[in-house]
């Protein structure tokens, strides 16, 4: 056995060297901002990119549109992993920002102006979001343990009380059901999700390694050790989740262009934050692109390989994948896989 492990690894080895040309050529310019890789990881990720923008164009008309709802949902997924991944303050209560956002869009266009330009409902989305997170981060962030996790759980709860209360303006349960979607070309809406969220990706893991997501860690690991050091730890925590709440109002807006309307069930409801965390752990959290493959295995597992079975089944099919990897695979399915890769001389951080 241990013979035939060897022959595998050296066999590994000398393709991993065949390719370190090619890692090279990203590794010079790009290496010191967002890591260096070996030939195997760049192959995994420019080979996943290549394959991800082409996809229109050899996939299914149902896997391409499950690829453009997971492109939204791994916006959300790393949008929560550069804070609560990052800083160890684990966030129920993602989804209002979202949500912020997207009812945002929806009530100017369904309560101002039906033709509302997007130039201006999509910037004003997105500071509802961060306004909406630095008044969950305030006051929350001051605090240690549980009781930050237990103030986002009643944001949602408060947040989704609130929508009908304000129903002649918010649709209350119902929604509103009144919003521009983007585009009806599939090819369009496509790449409509996917550049956004890969401008995302490469800003969310410049900042994540830069000396920003050194700090974000080191709260994570000793926080007492981070003020000691004359850090303002809450100073960070906050700005963190200020800065997560800009790419989760950009998903919240993609998604109710893409769905044409918004409701508190779509949108609002803490089992969305819980999906957004089970897409971290899934695919490695304090990682970025972890969160990002999480999301993309887990949408597409629901929406297209189960896609034929019922709701139940497909949604335990979901659930008792995150526990299998919860207990077997803690650091996360993506994350394994790169530091395997990573045996052979790329990036460990």
């Amino acid at each position: 056995m241990s013979n035939a492990t060897d022959r595998i690894q050296s066999a590994t080895g000398r393709i991993d060297q065949s390719l370190q040309p090619l890692a090279d050529v990203y590794n010079r310019p790009f290496g010191k901002y967002f890591g260096e890789m070996n030939g195997l990881q760049f192959v995994l990720v420019f080979g996943s990119l290549v394959a991800l923008l082409t996809a229109p164009f050899w996939g299914t008309f149902g896997f391409v549109r499950a690829l453009t709802v997971a492109a939204i949902w791994a916006i959300f997924a790393m949008s929560w992993d550069i804070q609560s991944g990052y800083t160890g303050y684990i966030s129920f209560g993602h989804s209002v920002l979202s949500g912020a956002a997207a009812y945002t869009t929806a009530m100017l266009v369904h309560n101002v102006d039906p033709g509302m330009s997007m130039a201006i409902t999509i910037p004003l989305s997105i500071l509802a979001a961060l306004a909406v997170g630095l008044l969950i981060a305030l006051p929350s962030l001051r605090l240690t343990g549980p009781y930050f996790s237990l103030i986002t759980f009643v944001a949602v709860l408060i947040f989704y009380r609130l929508i009908p209360s304000f129903s002649q303006y918010t649709g209350g349960e119902t929604g509103i059901q009144a919003v521009e979607v983007f585009t009806y070309d599939p090819l369009a809406r496509f790449y409509y999700m996917v550049v956004p969220m890969l401008v995302i990706a490469v800003a969310l893991t410049f900042i994540a390694r830069s000396n920003i997501g050194l700090v974000l860690i080191a709260i994570r690991e000793n926080e007492a050790a981070v003020n000691a050091a004359g850090i303002d730890a809450t100073k960070f925590k906050i700005f963190s989740f200020a800065l997560s709440s800009i790419p989760m109002g950009i998903g919240g807006v993609l998604l109710v262009h893409f769905t044409g309307g918004v409701d508190p069930t779509t949108f609002i409801v803490v089992d969305r934050s819980i999906e957004m965390i089970a897409m971290a752990v899934l695919g490695g959290m304090s990682s970025i692109l972890g969160p990002l493959g999480g999301a993309f295995f887990l949408i597409l597992l629901r929406d297209f390989a189960l896609a034929g079975l019922s709701s139940p089944v497909r949604w335990t099919a979901f659930w008792a994948l995150v526990l299998i990897v919860l207990v077997f695979a803690r650091d996360g399915l993506f994350r394994m896989l790169w530091n395997a890769l990573d045996h052979y001389g790329g990036d460990r951080r």
